[in-house]
């Protein structure tokens, strides 16, 4: 597509309160297409040349003023609604409505949303103390601390799968899937709890909840992982173990048939994502996909490691599949398979409290491992 350089104005000073006529109003003025650049050639400095204003309690800058005091281009794509920042060693990657931003590709977060304010965009002042940290840390002093550090794991949601209308896989002595997730997500929750880590269920009770509304709650509470519990099932009755799943269109012929299984209580939600938020949500998977695949990889590994150590318990390793429950979380979100419901020796474990707590700890343990590894490292920066 073409592109056009605009040195004067980014935004019609014209005040229209509508969000969906701002966003028209924006594509318009910045092209006929949907992308478009922008440079105004200026120095940075160790402090902030913008003003800064009040939206809320929260302190932002027009993208104006950022690109100026930054020395930055700037591409607006109309469709997606994203916002792409660059100079030569600095990509910034944003999107309208999302407090998430990649800075040359890693994933931060911005605690306040990128918004359209009296018709420009506006970003939050505390993007420039993180874009110093990349172009000048010898030089770098941080507005304000962030208390425990950026790169911290406090709230996790779990998901036990299934739920009211939706039984899931039944054992041939009778045992549900719903009920017997529910279980372990309970007991995981407490567990965890005790290890100092907030916890919210997607349902505390036998419920059906969308597959759709189980990532949306994540994504509303910003939790920090995702974590959907499942038990199996298989036409084999001597299946049996353990097992991972990240979200991947790679799939063997076995992650595919389990992911059908997974996705089929679609046919029983009667409702769809909202079509106000459908846009948005991809628009930030998109850009975060890459690095949530790579640290739910992690997750998986510090878990699997974790199950290993149990003499009793086989893991069947860690495996990718398009699980739809998955979707949409920006957040690291992997699914856990806790066993095979269908072998009536590991479905009797699964009624066991004793076993249970076994798997909990296991579970738990690799979940607190990731934790530490990644506060360690900063998100695996280091």
């Amino acid at each position: 597509m073409d592109k056009k350089r605009n040195n004067d104005h980014f935004f019609s000073p014209s005040r229209i309160n509508l969000s969906a006529i701002k966003l028209i109003l924006i594509a318009a003025i910045l092209s006929g297409c949907a992308t478009t650049a922008y440079r105004k050639e200026t120095k940075p400095s160790a402090t902030l040349e913008a003003k800064s204003f009040q939206i809320g309690k929260a302190k932002y800058v027009s993208l104006k003023d950022f690109c100026r005091s930054f020395d930055l281009v700037w591409d607006w794509d109309s469709l997606g609604k994203k916002i792409t920042l660059y100079r030569e060693g600095l990509r910034i990657d944003m999107a309208i409505g999302s407090d998430l931003v990649l800075i040359n590709s890693k994933k931060n977060n911005l605690y306040e949303t990128v918004k359209v304010f009296n018709n420009e965009v506006a970003l939050p002042l505390v993007l420039a103390d993180k874009v110093f940290a990349v172009i000048s840390p010898a030089v770098y002093t941080p507005r304000r601390p962030v208390a425990g550090g950026t790169y911290r794991i406090k709230r996790i949601v779990l998901d036990p799968g299934h739920g009211g209308r939706d039984p899931g896989a039944i054992s041939p002595e009778g045992l549900r899937e719903k009920n017997i997730v529910l279980e372990i997500a309970k007991e995981l929750k407490g567990y965890l709890e005790r290890q100092g880590i907030e916890v919210i269920l997607t349902r505390s009770d036998d419920r059906f909840v969308s597959l759709w509304r189980r990532t949306h709650l994540a994504n509303l509470k910003k939790a920090d992982l995702f974590i959907s519990i499942h038990v199996n099932s298989s036409r084999h009755e001597e299946a049996k173990g353990f097992e991972l799943y990240y979200l991947s269109e790679k799939m063997n012929d076995s992650a595919r048939a389990l992911a059908r299984a997974e996705n089929s209580s679609l046919e029983l939600e009667g409702e769809k994502f909202p079509n106000t938020n459908t846009a948005l949500a991809a628009t930030v998977w998109d850009l975060v996909q890459t690095e949530n695949r790579s640290e739910a990889i992690q997750l998986s590994n510090c878990i699997g490691n974790s199950v290993d150590k149990v003499d009793w318990m086989r893991n069947r390793g860690i495996k990718g599949a398009l699980f739809y429950v998955l979707k949409g979380a920006n957040m690291p979100a992997i699914l856990v398979e806790a066993g095979f419901i269908s072998n009536i020796n590991e479905s009797r474990k699964l009624k066991n409290h004793s076993y249970r707590q076994e798997l909990v700890k296991a579970i738990g343990e690799g979940i607190m491992d990731f934790k530490d590894e990644y506060e360690r490292t900063d998100g695996f920066t280091q």
